[in-house]
């Protein structure tokens, strides 16, 4: 059976589909919260969760917590 692939990109305003990036659904589940942005992963499919300067922007901007990683068993 194949695998689901997701598509992401920018949808420019004349319609067209620039900054293509496909990868597998399961890549989604490297991560312990199933976070759908790019910029969370690594080229190698890993999350960026055990990444201090990453989780300090996931606060930040993404309203995670010290408390979010230690429920996930990453300790912040």
């Amino acid at each position: 059976m194949e695998e689901n692939i997701v598509t992401f990109g920018t949808l420019n305003k004349n319609g067209s589909l620039s900054n293509v990036k496909q990868v597998k659904q399961s890549m989604f589940g490297n991560c312990p919260f199933f976070i759908m942005d790019m910029s969370h992963y690594r080229e190698d499919g890993s999350c960026k969760c055990n990444d201090p300067e990453h989780r300090k922007m996931m606060k930040k901007k993404w309203g995670y917590t010290n408390k979010s990683f230690r429920d996930v068993g990453i300790t912040p």
